[in-house]
């Protein structure tokens, strides 16, 4: 073909074509980062798994890439995790119904003008099944897979309250953004059959809840968390990820950006924000007869203030949270990390 015997508007209209063809079918060119792919070749060993990210990381993304490929049977051939060699029953999930429609919804099929734009090829969309209540959510879509069966992927939330969750058989769940543990066990609930996937992507926004404390605390041959900082990722630039660090406050950044290893738990009497894979990670306030709230990490700050008291540590850190006098040296003796003598004042800290 000779480009220059083609007038400009039919040139336009076939690179218009082009790009069309592309985006609807994005998974034929999916390439993940490391720290995604390593989230999908653990699917091959362990039955549970969590991608934890910082915002805007493409934790979602991941999590919507691998759904479209257990839905079509479409996998790459860099592919070693998980397959299904026929098609599947599996459900979706996010907290509530505009956030599954905006997120999980357009990565998977694209938004409302644009269908077939997301992970999901165009070509393998069938059905797309309307929700009520909330404008342009789907309850159910199916979608063709290479076997020459239809798959099924229902749509669901977590507000709608545990009931919502129970009852059905399946192969594959995927929860975006982080979920009551009621809610993830009744997700495990209906994939025990088979011993199938459940696959977990979002920030850790609660703190050490029960979800998390699970992956973080609670080895088991079945579980698998893969970590991803902002400094794992490509499509920011060195000096965007600058601004995006930047625009944190200071003692939100000081334990480092990597990924923290917390070793004990407890909880707050206050409210307190601390950095957490450069995100920030809200520690709820649940009472002040729990145990204090410590995070020990690979980089350590030799200081940090919480509720305007500044406690400084050589080898550990710890966060008075607004804690009353009697219960400060229990929480120190609970903990293991040493004896509480006053603000800045520890004695016999132990590292992890």
């Amino acid at each position: 073909m000779n480009l220059q015997t083609i007038e400009p508007e039919k040139i336009k209209e076939l690179i218009a074509d082009l790009e069309a063809e592309s985006n609807e079918d994005k998974l034929a060119s999916y390439k993940p980062y490391p720290k995604q792919a390593e989230f999908h070749e653990a699917g091959a060993k362990h039955r549970e798994r969590l991608l934890m990210a910082g915002n805007q990381l493409g934790k979602t993304l991941a999590g919507a890439f691998e759904t479209a490929m257990h839905l079509t049977g479409r996998y790459p051939e860099w592919w070693k995790g998980k397959r299904f060699d026929c098609s599947i029953m599996a459900w979706a999930g996010g907290d509530r119904g505009t956030t599954v429609r905006d997120t999980v919804q357009a990565k998977l099929v694209g938004p409302a003008d644009a269908i077939g734009t997301g992970t999901i090829p165009k070509d393998a969309l069938l059905e797309l099944v309307p929700a009520h209540g909330v404008s342009g959510l789907l309850d159910t879509i199916r979608v063709r897979h290479v076997s020459g069966g239809v798959s099924t992927l229902g749509f669901k939330t977590y507000e709608s309250g545990r009931e919502k969750w129970q009852g059905t058989t399946l192969q594959f769940v995927w929860l975006d953004e982080e979920p009551p543990f009621e809610i993830y066990s009744e997700a495990l609930t209906r994939t025990n059959i088979g011993n199938n996937p459940v696959i977990l992507t979002f920030t850790p926004l609660l703190g050490v809840s029960e979800t998390v404390r699970r992956f973080l605390h609670d080895p088991s041959p079945d579980r698998h968390v893969s970590q991803m900082t902002i400094d794992d990722v490509k499509h920011y630039s060195p000096e965007e990820k600058a601004r995006i660090i930047a625009s944190y406050a200071e003692h939100e950044l000081r334990p480092g950006r990597k990924a923290f290893r917390l070793w004990a738990l407890a909880g707050c009497s206050g409210m307190r924000r601390i950095s957490f894979w450069s995100i920030r990670l809200s520690v709820r306030r649940i009472g002040p007869e729990s145990v204090g709230s410590i995070l020990v990490g690979r980089t350590m700050p030799r200081s940090v203030s919480c509720g305007g008291t500044a406690i400084s540590t050589s080898s550990t850190w710890f966060a008075r949270c607004g804690l009353k006098s009697r219960h400060r040296s229990n929480i120190a003796k609970r903990c293991g990390i040493g004896t509480w003598n006053g603000p800045g004042r520890m004695t016999d800290a132990t590292k992890p």
